[in-house]
C-alpha cells in the first residue's frame, strides 16, 4: 500500500501543472478522479466566474468535513520533464512534491483507508482549486460557500515539522504607478519630471510603515521604470506585498498607501495605487484551537505528537477561518524548499499524515 502511494505521488509530480494551465490541471483531474469514484465519491468539475476549473469530491451524509487541496504549482510547464519525481533515501523531490501533490496523495490515502470500513457519518467534501498559487481568485468564493456551513475545515498544505497550522498572516497586493514627464537629461533637465525620484521618495514612505512588532510588514519587491540613462523617466512602478496578523490591521495601512500615492515629493509628479488585500488573516482563534486539540488527540492515539505553527505565509485556510469556520492548515507531511528546485518531501510523515486523516475522519462524527 505505502508504494501505492508514492506511485500515485510520482504521477502527479511527473504532470507540469502551474497556475493557469488547463492541460495539465486537467491531467491531474484524471488521475484522481478513478481513485475517488472507486469509493464512491462524486467527481465534479466546477467553473468560477472567471474561467478557471476547479473540482469538487463529494460522500456521505452528516456532520460536513472540508479538505481543501490544490491541484497548481509555481513552475512553469517543462519543468517536470527536466526534473521530475526522484527519492533519495527518506525524501522525494520533483516539483510541487510536497506543495501541494504530497497533500492530495494524504487526501487519497486516507479515503481508501476509511472506504476500507464502514463509512463514518460524515459529509466529505474534497474541493482541489487550479489557482492556489496565484491567490485563488476564481475559487475563492467556490470556497466560501462550500465551507460556510461546515464543521471542520482541513487544509492539507505542507507541514513545518510535526505541527499543525493554526495562524497565517493575511496578505495584500499592491502596484503603485508614477507619473512623471520626459525630458533630454542634457539639454532640458530642468522640464522633466523624474517619475523614479518620486516612486524612490515613495518607497522609502512605505517601507516604514512596517512594524515588526506588530507583525505588519510591507516589501517593495519589484520595480521598473524608464528608458535610458540620459533620458528623464516619465513612468515608474512598484509591486508591493503586505502581510497583516489581524484583519483591523488592513484598514490603517490602507489609508497609509493611499496618503503616499497622493502625495507628491518631486514637483509634477502624480501616482496611482491598486490592489487590495488577497487573502484575509487566520488569526489564532478559541473555535480553530479546539479543533486542533481534537487532531491533537488522535495523533496521540496513533503515536504522534502534534505541536502548533504560526505561518507568515498564506493559504485557502485564510478564506475559511475569515468565516468563522474552525479550520486547520498543515494537515498534509512534512516538506521544504518551496516554489524552488530544492523542494523536498519527508515520505515517512506522508505516511503518518495519511494515518491522522483517516483516524480523525473515522472518530470525528463522536467529538
Amino acid at each position: 500500500m505505502k508504494s501505492n502511494y508514492l506511485e500515485l505521488l510520482a504521477s502527479l509530480v511527473n504532470i507540469d501543472s502551474g497556475s493557469g494551465d488547463a492541460e495539465g490541471i486537467a491531467a491531474i483531474s484524471e488521475v484522481i478522479r478513478p481513485r475517488l469514484v472507486q469509493l464512491g465519491f462524486s467527481f465534479e468539475p466546477v467553473a468560477a466566474a472567471d474561467g478557471s476549473v476547479h473540482f469538487l469530491a463529494r460522500r456521505g451524509a452528516g456532520k460536513k468535513v472540508v479538505l481543501l487541496a490544490h491541484l497548481d504549482t509555481v513552475f512553469p510547464r517543462g519543468t517536470a520533464a527536466g526534473r521530475g519525481f526522484h527519492i533519495e533515501r527518506d525524501l522525494a523531490f520533483g516539483p510541487g512534491v510536497s506543495d501541494c501533490k504530497s497533500g492530495v496523495v494524504t487526501i487519497i490515502g486516507a479515503l481508501e483507508q476509511v472506504g476500507r470500513d464502514q463509512w463514518p457519518e460524515i459529509e466529505v467534501n474534497c474541493l482541489f482549486n487550479s489557482d492556489e498559487e496565484i491567490s485563488s481568485p476564481g475559487s475563492r468564493k467556490i470556497i466560501e460557500d462550500l465551507v460556510k456551513d461546515a464543521a471542520a475545515v482541513l487544509v492539507v498544505e505542507p507541514a513545518e515539522g510535526e505541527n499543525l497550522t493554526v495562524a497565517r498572516k493575511g496578505i495584500g497586493r499592491f502596484t503603485l504607478r508614477v507619473f512623471g514627464k520626459s525630458a533630454h537629461s542634457g539639454s532640458d533637465y530642468s522640464e522633466g519630471c523624474n517619475a523614479i525620484l518620486e516612486l524612490a521618495h515613495k518607497i522609502i514612505a512605505i517601507q516604514n510603515l512596517t512594524d515588526l512588532e506588530a507583525g505588519v510588514t510591507l516589501n517593495v519587491g519589484a520595480v521598473n521604470g524608464g528608458v535610458r540613462p540620459n533620458v528623464v523617466p516619465d513612468y515608474a512602478m512598484a509591486e508591493i506585498d503586505l502581510r497583516i496578523v489581524k484583519p483591523d490591521q488592513a484598514e490603517p495601512v490602507l489609508k497609509e498607501l493611499e496618503r503616499i500615492a497622493g502625495t507628491a515629493v518631486v514637483s509634477g509628479a502624480s501616482a496611482r495605487l491598486s490592489g487590495g488585500v488577497t487573502r484575509p488573516p487566520m488569526p489564532v482563534s478559541e473555535i480553530n484551537l479546539k479543533l486542533y486539540e481534537k487532531l491533537r488527540q488522535v495523533g496521540r492515539e496513533i503515536g504522534v505528537e502534534l505541536g502548533t505553527f504560526q505561518s507568515g505565509g498564506g493559504s485557502d485556510a485564510n478564506f475559511a477561518a475569515a468565516l468563522g469556520v474552525p479550520t486547520i492548515d498543515g494537515v498534509g507531511p512534512i516538506g521544504g524548499g518551496h516554489h524552488s528546485e530544492a523542494e523536498f518531501l519527508n515520505i515517512p510523515s506522508l505516511y503518518r499524515r495519511i494515518d491522522l486523516l483517516a483516524r480523525f475522519l473515522r472518530v470525528f462524527p463522536n467529538i
